[in-house]
């Protein structure tokens, strides 16, 4: 099992918003992370708020202020330095990646002992860096969403409508 609170990575939000948990399909799931905030199990940060661009993305964001709490940056050097110094990464992979919210995600979970839930998948030989490698270098659990859902024990009823 991993480490509680699970901390959402922007993809988490903006895969499930487009794909699985569109706003009107599924909006148990919605739901279900503010309950879960509030059980203080899941969370984002601010940066992921700000990299939603999507206008119902953003307005859900602007309406549940409180699943999103303050960068803490105290570790964003170790991670930032992490991967300037890993030889595989391209300049160009390296200058993405420290760009987003993503470094800022794991240094967050670093420091306050979280883990990240992001869908991108593990690939230690990619030229990339990906949140679960850079993870696992630095010793940070991480975690995909659907095995989130499966641990908290979440369910979507399905409500007919007339």
């Amino acid at each position: 099992m991993s480490t509680m609170p699970y901390l959402f990575d922007a993809n988490t939000l903006i895969e499930a918003k487009n794909r699985y948990y569109a706003f009107d399909v599924c909006p148990a799931f919605w739901d279900w992370l503010i309950l879960e905030r509030r059980r203080g199990n899941v969370l984002s940060i601010e940066a992921v708020k700000d990299e939603l661009e999507d206008p119902d993305a953003r307005a859900w964001a602007s309406a549940n202020p409180s699943f999103f709490e303050p960068n803490d940056l105290t570790r964003l050097s170790e991670v930032s330095n992490w991967v300037i110094a890993e030889e595989r990464f391209s300049q160009a992979s390296r200058n993405s990646f420290l760009g987003k919210a993503d470094p800022i995600i794991i240094a967050h979970a670093l420091q306050k002992g979280y883990t990240v839930v992001t869908q991108e998948k593990p690939e230690p030989s990619s030229k990339k860096a990906k949140i679960p490698d850079v993870c696992a270098a630095l010793g940070v659990n991480w975690n995909d969403q659907f095995k989130i859902l499966s641990e908290l024990r979440a369910r979507f009823i399905l409500e007919v409508q007339p």
